[in-house]
């Protein structure tokens, strides 16, 4: 296994971000690791420093969609994160975190997480043809 490599030690894809909001336990900036743990189809959101809390786990069908946002006039990117809370599904909440220089991989790290939300079924297709006329005399 690399050094730098973009799995932990069980294979799952990892990657570190700068926490920013939306769990209330963690402190602003913060740094946090994300880890893809397939197995159990979530996500997993620890602290790097002050390990003592419980890492928070997202499934993959909660996640809504994933967005790079660049900020304005620097070089610095945001990965933001919609999903519907466990308590209330049909409520959205947003997870941000920063891209900072640790955060090695990240492309192959987000790439990888959003070919694993669930996509919304497709509206079937209306048939184009006209249906035939059924008569009440036979």
């Amino acid at each position: 296994m690399p050094v730098f490599g973009s799995r932990d030690w069980y294979g799952n894809f990892a990657c570190n971000f700068m926490y920013v909001q939306g769990i209330s336990d963690f402190d602003d900036n913060s740094s946090v690791k994300l880890t893809q743990e397939d197995a159990e189809q979530r996500l997993s959101i620890a602290l790097r420093i002050g390990k003592d809390k419980t890492p928070k786990y997202l499934f993959y069908d909660q996640i809504v969609s994933i967005e790079i946002k660049k900020k304005h006039g620097t070089r610095n990117r945001d990965l933001s994160i919609s999903y519907h809370p466990a308590n209330n599904p049909d409520d959205v909440k947003i997870l941000l975190f920063e891209i900072v220089d640790a955060s090695l991989h990240w492309r192959k790290f987000i790439g990888a997480l959003k070919s694993k939300i669930p996509q919304p079924p497709e509206p079937e297709q209306l048939d184009s043809q006209p249906e035939p006329e059924v008569s009440q005399y036979l």
